[in-house]
């Protein structure tokens, strides 16, 4: 399963029913998550593939996650700026960390752990970035810890832009909707879910439907197909995404933070020197 993977650091996970293969050198994506040869999670082909649309496979890793207006935010006074990846609506998007490579400091046939070390370059303040993946028998487990190693506060906004090879049926605990701009960036203002949107909450066949919004979190578990995603209390924010809703994928992601949190009020979590932040999220059956 590694072989086709092998220039950008592949694991091979084993356990049971259960195959995962995570790709260290590249944003510790899990682009191949089988249970019993079912996949879970969309599969590219090879690594050209997955690099021409690094975010529509597997689990891809976001610091920030979705836009930052401008590719600018200021914290405590100070200014920083992000690379505008989103020309035409002059957007940062989906932050530097999908492809970071991170050295692997402990492995097994069922686990993995690894890190990155941020001195600034991809994202502006320094931090060591922990991933520690396992196979389970019931299933995917995976626990982040993000430790700000500089000597100022920073701001922590993190998702995943997960994947999913396209269900018959699922469900997200969503709340509210984020009213967007024609930026696809918030207004601030919170709206009602249309009866469609609605039924993302009870149960919903994805096949031909376009599918996206930005919503708040009520729970933090979804149901995909046969599967559970479950994902830890500091993910606020449910992220949907399906392109035209003719590709075969069914992207649902959890974010720490409102999109362009890094510019609104209570967007983001404020993450003190020394101190580390904490996640985790599962994909069980």
């Amino acid at each position: 399963m590694c072989d086709r993977w092998h220039t950008a650091g592949p694991v091979c996970l084993q356990r049971g029913k259960w195959r995962a293969v995570v790709l260290t050198g590249f944003g510790m994506n899990p682009v191949l998550l089988r249970c019993q040869s079912q996949p879970v999670l969309r599969e590219p082909a090879d690594l050209d593939m997955l690099k021409q649309s690094p975010f529509l496979y597997g689990m891809p890793l976001l610091f920030p996650p979705n836009r930052t207006r401008d590719g600018k935010f200021a914290f405590d006074g100070v200014g920083y700026s992000l690379p505008i990846n989103e020309p035409e609506w002059r957007n940062h998007l989906h932050g530097q960390y999908y492809d970071a490579p991170f050295q692997v400091i402990a492995q097994d046939r069922c686990s993995l752990t690894a890190q990155y070390r941020s001195i600034g370059k991809r994202f502006p303040f320094p931090f060591v970035l922990t991933i520690a993946d396992r196979l389970e028998e019931e299933g995917f487990f995976r626990r982040i810890e993000l430790c700000n190693t500089g000597r100022m506060d920073m701001p922590v906004l993190l998702g995943f832009h997960t994947a999913f090879a396209e269900p018959d049926v699922f469900s997200v605990p969503i709340g509210g909707r984020w009213e967007t701009d024609r930026r696809y960036l918030p207004t601030g203002r919170i709206v009602s879910l249309t009866p469609e949107q609605a039924a993302f909450r009870t149960g919903c066949n994805p096949h031909g439907k376009k599918i996206n919004g930005f919503c708040q979190s009520v729970g933090g578990t979804a149901k995909v197909g046969d599967f559970w995603y479950q994902v830890s209390p500091e993910f606020q924010q449910w992220v949907l995404f399906n392109g035209d809703g003719n590709q075969s994928f069914l992207c649902i992601e959890p974010q720490t933070g409102v999109v362009n949190g890094l510019n609104m009020p209570g967007g983001y979590i404020r993450l003190a020197a020394g101190e580390s932040f904490f996640a985790s999220m599962s994909i069980t059956r």
